[in-house]
């Protein structure tokens, strides 16, 4: 499950200036190993001057659709998302982890679904909208925010969907940095927009989920606002988006135990260990032992190294992906815990 597989580039599309599809040709005897749930994502490994790099992009195609594709928007200063723009050509092979992520859908009937996104957090929602509108009968109200019109993802996909689902799809743009008319629609999606949104387009619909994807200050604000005109929390889920390079916090903690770690992925169970005082996350120790372990952003986003927490005690220092329900059943973010007790089991398998 968490093994690299080498795939090659079967087409690669310029999105906008700054942004390119990449769609992959999975072999066939892979097909099995790369069926994915709307909203989920692929993660990416290259070497970059010695360096192992790994990066996440979620998946916007429709779950039955036979091509894979993920779009890769240029960050300043990313070391892949800067090579994707130009270095990779048509039929070059990539590394790649089989989908993975908890940021996902399964669609029901006679339902609306509201989806509120920014920027490249249109990517993952873009395959739910596809979930929805293919699989269900349900409507669908999506609430979207970028700079320009120009820079704006996935423009024509969407027109299309809206032309094709004309009752079933409602689209909102919201314009941060270009003149607009209507002055709900100018400007980022913050509190005051969606609390008008909700009173006039929301509150009489009967919502089965919202869905954010975005930075993390516009998922706040978005989640709050919901909570606050009480719509439950177990129907609000959002993926915080990451850019290469970004540390959301640089805070540090230490083990305060020696403490031994058994961890098991794909049936295999390896041990290793943390000494008191030693700055390193499970997952930290895991790689330093030379163990393979399923990983990408390490910032507690992604979710890639989500784990469940068979024995012992951790504390996590960032948590931006795993949702209550989760943490009840005992799931950590192995790159975010620190050991709390001198004996720690992991499992990947669950």
């Amino acid at each position: 499950m968490y093994k690299f597989h080498k795939v090659k580039i079967k087409n690669i599309q310029q999105e906008t200036n700054d942004a390119v599809i990449w769609t992959l040709d999975v072999p066939e005897y892979y097909k099995g190993t790369f069926i994915w749930h709307a909203g989920q994502h692929l993660t990416f490994k290259k070497m970059i001057d010695g360096e192992e790099i790994r990066r996440s992009y979620s998946i916007l195609s429709a779950t039955k659709s036979d091509e894979i594709k993920i779009l890769i928007k240029k960050i300043v200063d990313g070391k892949f998302s800067q090579a994707a723009q130009s270095e990779y050509e048509i039929g070059q092979t990539i590394e790649v982890m089989p989908p993975t992520g908890h940021f996902s859908l399964s669609s029901q009937n006679d339902k609306t679904y509201a989806f509120f996104a920014a920027g490249s957090g249109i990517t993952p929602i873009m395959s739910m909208i596809y979930e929805v509108l293919y699989n269900s009968n349900s409507q669908i109200n999506l609430y979207y925010g970028n700079s320009t019109v120009e820079s704006t993802l996935l423009k024509r996909q969407l027109t299309d969907l809206k032309d094709e689902f004309q009752q079933r799809l409602s689209i909102s743009y919201f314009l941060s940095q270009e003149p607009i008319d209507i002055a709900l629609f100018s400007g980022r999606i913050d509190k005051d927009k969606v609390n008008k949104i909700f009173d006039k387009e929301l509150k009489n619909l009967d919502v089965v989920g919202y869905y954010l994807c975005g930075p993390g200050g516009m998922i706040d604000e978005v989640s709050k606002v919901l909570m606050e005109n009480n719509v439950s929390s177990k129907i609000i889920h959002s993926e915080q988006f990451l850019s290469e390079g970004q540390v959301i916090t640089d805070k540090q903690k230490t083990a305060k135990v020696d403490s031994g770690v058994m961890v098991t992925i794909d049936g295999v169970t390896s041990h290793y260990e943390i000494k008191e005082g030693e700055e390193k996350t499970l997952l930290d120790a895991a790689l330093d032992a030379k163990i393979k372990m399923p990983y990408s952003c390490k910032a507690g986003v992604c979710a890639t190294c989500r784990c469940k927490l068979r024995e012992g005690q951790v504390e996590m220092i960032n948590n931006y992906s795993l949702e209550d329900w989760e943490l009840e059943k005992g799931y950590i973010l192995s790159c975010q815990s620190i050991p709390k007790t001198k004996k720690i089991s992991i499992d990947y398998d669950c």
